[in-house]
């Protein structure tokens, strides 16, 4: 599997009784989070996502800018990043999202338009060489365009699903900004996503895991 730098805190899981087929159709909620902190000056993007298969995902990155309107938009757009590498080309998927300009880049990296980027989105390679996540979410859109499609909902309350990436989200946001420790993130995600899910609170072993992983590495 190629090397990916993952986020600082971040954590991915599958609930066992949920588990399907590899090529088997699922839904995959994708939610950002992003708020100013009263203490903490990085101001922490949350993100997370949940899949009707069992698979979620949460984390967050930090930022030094000051709080503004689009750092909801990165942060959504980072939980697409991390369920597509889970879940592409393993499913066929349908993402689920609140947010117009996700569900347009989406559609057109489908349509092959790969050059699609969030407004101000630096796709120059980092300084390590490495490609961006979103060129890679883009690539990896394209190539495999009859497995993904997406669904622009109202907003995320309006399924099961975007509810409890919501709050996979915040328990991310929380954990960046050390409001809670990793543990409590973690069994605060399996508890919200068992409960959610309506199953047991059982996970995938660590040797059943697989999942889609982009071909490459990436920076920011």
């Amino acid at each position: 599997m190629p090397s990916v730098k993952r986020d600082k805190q971040q954590k991915e899981e599958q609930l066992q009784q949920l588990v399907v087929a590899p090529g088997s159709a699922i839904e995959v909620a994708i939610v950002g989070w992003y708020e100013l902190h009263s203490v903490n000056p990085a101001h922490p993007r949350g993100w997370g996502y949940l899949a009707n298969d069992g698979h979620y995902g949460f984390g967050a990155t930090t930022t030094q800018k000051r709080f503004d309107g689009p750092g909801e938009l990165a942060a959504e757009a980072r939980a697409l990043f991390w369920a597509l590498r889970k879940l592409v080309p393993l499913y066929r998927v349908t993402l689920l999202t609140d947010y117009q300009e996700i569900a347009s880049l989406v559609d057109a990296w489908r349509n092959g338009d790969e050059s699609a980027m969030p407004p101000g989105y630096d796709t120059a390679a980092g300084e390590s060489g490495h490609e961006r996540k979103l060129v890679l979410a883009a690539r990896k859109i394209h190539a495999h365009a009859d497995s993904v499609a997406v669904r622009l909902v109202d907003h995320y309350t309006d399924t099961v699903l975007g509810v409890g990436a919501n709050e996979l989200a915040h328990v991310g946001w929380q954990w960046s900004a050390r409001e809670i420790t990793k543990s409590d993130a973690e069994a605060r995600a399996l508890a919200l996503t068992s409960e959610v899910l309506n199953v047991d609170p059982v996970l995938v072993t660590r040797d059943d895991q697989v999942d889609g992983a982009i071909e490459g590495t990436e920076d920011e």
